[in-house]
């Protein structure tokens, strides 16, 4: 009895807790959120740190940790932004899935993304992507090359007269047609 009441409260207060979205945190001027949970099995009493998550003056999460019961890191990422609010660099690390890289993203005056180079927990690029747009900021590709910078793949867009997106193509490394994805719009 006394388990279950002590799990549905750390369900509520798990559900309840991060309720703090981009607008409240800068409002109320909020710095860092850390979580906490206490467990108690059979007269036992476990208090730890699971999340700690930082933030910038605009409410953008910049740094964030996720903690195993022992306290050891499971999971953190960071965040950089430039002045105009656009993701210059980005890492994380993730225990679970093996997982830790650190993505850089370069941008034009438009603000649009011109290419993102993803690197290898031991700094090594892993792949490059390039990225190009048509006079109206639409989108016109995206090439993707490997670390020693052959060509894996492009993909290509196309818009209609409203200038939504209509079809993305990707082509693989022997210009084989490997994906289409298509948007039909219905207006009103």
């Amino acid at each position: 009895m006394n388990r279950t009441i002590i799990i549905i409260l750390c369900l509520l207060i798990g559900v309840t807790a991060p309720c703090q979205n981009k607008k409240e945190r800068q409002k109320n001027k909020i710095k860092s959120i850390t979580e906490w949970e206490t467990t108690t099995i059979d007269g036992k009493t476990n208090n730890h740190k699971t999340t700690f998550e930082e933030f910038d003056k605009s409410g953008r999460s910049i740094f964030r940790e996720e903690y195993a019961s022992d306290g050891t890191v499971k999971f953190k990422a960071t965040v950089v932004y430039d002045s105009y609010g656009n993701k210059t660099e980005e890492t994380e690390f993730d225990l679970a899935k093996n997982k830790n890289f650190r993505l850089k993203s370069k941008y034009n005056a438009m603000k649009d993304k011109t290419e993102e180079v993803e690197y290898d927990g031991k700094g090594d690029v892993r792949k490059k992507t390039s990225f190009t747009y048509y006079a109206n900021g639409n989108k016109m590709s995206e090439i993707e090359t490997d670390g020693a910078g052959n060509f894996l793949k492009k993909a290509t867009y196309t818009y209609n007269s409203r200038n939504l997106k209509t079809e993305r193509m990707t082509t693989s490394k022997s210009s084989q047609k490997e994906k289409s994805k298509k948007w039909e719009y219905v207006y009103y």
